[in-house]
């Protein structure tokens, strides 16, 4: 034992890695609608969820650009599976989304043509 040396510095930056998905969990992030034409149905459930889930847009369209920002379930992890519906039936859908990392997921192509 009088060979062991513990390093304060080294165990605390073990600490804060290890503990950032978990704080990251607990933040909101961000969906940005990035299509030309409102949004009418945002559905997020964890990846590989059977189903889509409810519609996240409880108070209306989500107009072009604008944000959702959201609070995951603290028990569903990072990964998250992301269907945007358009007004005109169009879908946008990012599967396997992580949002502990990438904390503003932009879905719908900002330069694609409307759907004829």
């Amino acid at each position: 034992m009088a060979g062991l040396m513990i390093r304060p510095g080294c165990c605390l930056l073990t600490l804060v890695a290890l503990a950032t998905p978990a704080l990251a969990q607990q933040d909101p992030f961000r969906v940005v609608n990035g299509a030309r034409l409102p949004a009418i149905a945002l559905h997020v459930v964890p990846s590989g969820h059977e189903g889509w889930g409810p519609n996240q847009l409880t108070r209306g369209p989500l107009q072009p650009g604008a944000t959702l920002s959201m609070h995951p379930p603290g028990s569903a992890g990072c990964r998250f599976d992301l269907r945007l519906q358009l007004q005109d039936g169009q879908e946008a859908v990012r599967r396997d989304a992580d949002i502990c990392k990438d904390r503003t997921v932009v879905l719908g192509a900002i330069d694609a043509p409307p759907r004829p």
